[in-house]
């Protein structure tokens, strides 16, 4: 069958459809952010985007296909914050805080190596 955009049964199947989809990818994100090993993951991706670099890199032609490069990385990991703060905004807090937990503790295991490897 043929798509008529004219034709209303044809548009309101195509609507419901459309909003099934938005419904469990909304669902998709909740249960990825309802674990603690999916906030952490989640977390690992948006650093890969690097969302809060500049973007800017100065050169010539190379440096534009890399700074499109990451114009397109960081493009996907606003769009994946958008959804993790519109579908689970409680779970993004805690995402944030687990990271700043875990940086924590991995600074302190640094130091306390750096200290034995001094006094070693």
């Amino acid at each position: 069958m043929t798509h008529d955009p004219n034709d209303a049964r044809q548009v309101r199947d195509a609507e419901k459809r459309e909003k099934l989809a938005q419904m469990r990818a909304a669902d998709d994100v909740r249960a990825v952010m309802e674990t603690e090993a999916g906030r952490r993951f989640v977390h690992g991706l948006l650093g890969i985007c690097d969302l809060r670099a500049d973007g800017y890199v100065p050169g010539g032609p190379e440096a534009q296909r890399h700074q499109d490069y990451m114009a397109g990385r960081r493009s996907i990991g606003i769009e994946l914050l958008g959804q993790i703060e519109q579908h689970a905004p409680q779970q993004t807090e805690l995402m944030t805080a687990e990271a700043r937990a875990a940086a924590a503790e991995k600074q302190l295991a640094d130091e306390l190596a750096t200290q034995e490897q001094d006094d070693g």
